[in-house]
Formats: C-alpha cells, structure tokens, sequence
C-alpha cells in the first residue's frame, strides 16, 4: 500500500512538474509576468499529496443554496469560473411559448473554484462546483426547491419543478480526476450538431497558477459512442476561456422535439456551440488523450503535457 502510494505520488510529481510548463505558455494570456513560471515546477512538487489526487470519476460538488453574489465570486470562493443565462433565440424560436420561455431562461448556471494557499504558501486548488442561481432582490442567489421560498425566489408549483430537474441533471457533471494543481470534469450537454439535437460531453480542464492563485480553464468536445462508454475526440478545437466568464449562452430550439400540447421534450432545446474563449488547436499528443474515459496518474500527466504543447503553438486564427 505505501509503495503504490508513492509511485502514485512520482508520477503525480511529474506531471505538476509538465503543469508549471503550461503555467509558462499561458501566462501571456492572463496578464503574468514571466517570474512565476521559475519556482512553480518546485512548488506544485513540494505541494502534490496523495490525499490531494484521486482518478475515480465522482458527482462535481454542488454550491450551497443560500450563496450570494454580484459581478463577483461570492464570499468564500475565490474564483468565479462562469456564469451561465440561457437564450431561446436560434432555431424554431416560434414554437416556445411565453411560460416555456420564462422559465427557460430564469435560472442561471454557475461554477465556481475556491483556491488556498498552503503551508509553502503556494495555491493550490481547494475545489470546485456548480449550482444554479435566479436574481432576488438585485442579486443572484444559489437556489433549489427546498430553500427557494425562504430565500425569498417566490416559485410557483412549474417553477419549483423545473429547478427540481435542473439541480438534479447536476448529479450527472462529474470530476474525473484532480490533482492539487487541476481537476478535469464532463458535463453532459445536448448540442446542435449537423442540424440535430444531439448527447455530448463538454470536459473542462480547470487548473491553478501556484504562484498567484489565478485559475486556468479549457473547454473541449467528445462525442459519446457505445452507449456513453467510449469517448472520441468531437473538435479539434479547444476553448481557454476568459476568468470571470459571463456568457448567453444561445440555445437552438427544434420543434419537432415539442408533444402536441406544446411542452418540450429533453431534446427540444440544444446549445449552439460550446463556450468560446480564444481558440486552441488540438496538437496531435492532446488528440491521443483528451477523450480517455478515466486517467490514471500517467495518462493525466500526457494530457498535462499535451495541453502545455498546444498552448505554446499558439492561438488559432
């Protein structure tokens, strides 16, 4: 047991080192100065704990009801990865009716990171997670069913469902794998795609700078075959996305997936495209395995690495 726990950690240590390398390549693009990439390679070593990494896939954590915000990340988070509100504004626009609209597009999605420093006073990252929020009073405020009413959201009896079956769709993003330095997550998501309405996954590579404690986040596409068992590489394009991220997101909306009363159906509304920051292309190592079902501490560090390389090849134009 102590033996695979330290090759667990060598290989993790390895691969944080790959991970300072991309802090180095990305830097320009968060405004950092060149200084931070010197001792970052020692810090995410000294800092990687087995404690700290896990390859199982798990539920992504989900923000507690109650939490407040602006423009910002709320008290006790320290980043605030994206906020989310939905637009029914591409497709057959004209088969959604004004309560289908409504509540369509009342409620937000958010993610959110926490970063802390450790003992070396290095960041590492503490966690992340996702909720939904609606506006009360002038601010958004993480909601479910159970604490609506009392943090004054006022639901009547569809809105309540409605978010009953957005919280619960949550349980279906899952982590991957983290590390101390970066986590990798899927979110399951229906995408337009050569005009149908289609299941995807969108993975989302999130990781900290040790140095400063400002957060890195790719977005990319896999397409799910054997029945979600196996994941290729949909687009070679990948999306680093701005910090503090607040985005419509455009929804396409197809009718046929409307029944005859005019409710839609799980499929009737599908994002337009994924998040978009600026854009990366796939360099042919991140292709091999920016698509693996599970990592392990090797297979993770290679994707680290392939990530470092596209970074450094530039954006695309």
């Amino acid at each position: 047991m102590w033996n695979s726990a330290i090759l667990v950690r060598k290989k993790q240590m390895l691969g944080d080192r790959v991970l300072s390398k991309l802090v180095c390549f990305a830097s320009v693009l968060f405004s950092l100065t060149a200084s931070c990439c010197v001792a970052s390679s020692v810090a995410a070593q000294t800092n990687a704990t087995v404690s700290q990494t896990s390859f199982a896939r798990t539920p992504v954590s989900l923000i507690p009801p109650g939490t407040k915000f602006t423009d910002q990340a709320p008290e006790n988070w320290s980043h605030l990865i994206s906020f989310v509100r939905g637009k029914l504004t591409h497709g057959d626009v004209d088969a959604v009716t004004e309560t289908v609209r409504y509540y369509g597009e009342l409620f937000n999605l958010v993610m959110l990171a926490n970063v802390q420093k450790n003992a070396s006073h290095k960041y590492t990252l503490d966690q992340v997670a996702v909720g939904f929020s609606m506006n009360i009073d002038g601010k958004n405020v993480i909601v479910d069913s159970a604490t609506e009413g009392e943090l004054g959201g006022n639901l009547s009896m569809i809105g309540r469902g409605v978010l009953d079956r957005n919280v619960a769709a949550l349980s279906q993003v899952e982590q991957v794998a983290r590390t101390p330095n970066s986590l990798v997550l899927d979110a399951p998501a229906t995408l337009l795609r050569d005009g149908e309405h289609r299941e995807m996954v969108v993975r989302y590579y999130i990781w900290v700078f040790p140095e400063n404690g400002n957060l890195g986040t790719l977005v990319w596409l896999l397409d799910p075959i054997q029945h979600g068992q196996v994941l290729t590489v949909a687009d070679k394009t990948v999306q680093l996305l701005p910090p503090n991220m607040w985005e419509d997101r455009i929804m396409n909306v197809k009718k046929s997936e409307f029944n005859f009363v005019g409710l839609p159906t799980k499929k009737a509304f599908a994002l337009v495209q994924i998040p978009q920051g600026t854009a990366f292309e796939m360099s042919q190592a991140m292709q091999a395995v920016a698509a693996e079902k599970n990592y392990t501490a090797d297979t993770l560090a290679e994707l680290t690495a392939a990530i470092a390389e596209t970074l450094k090849a530039g954006a695309k134009h």
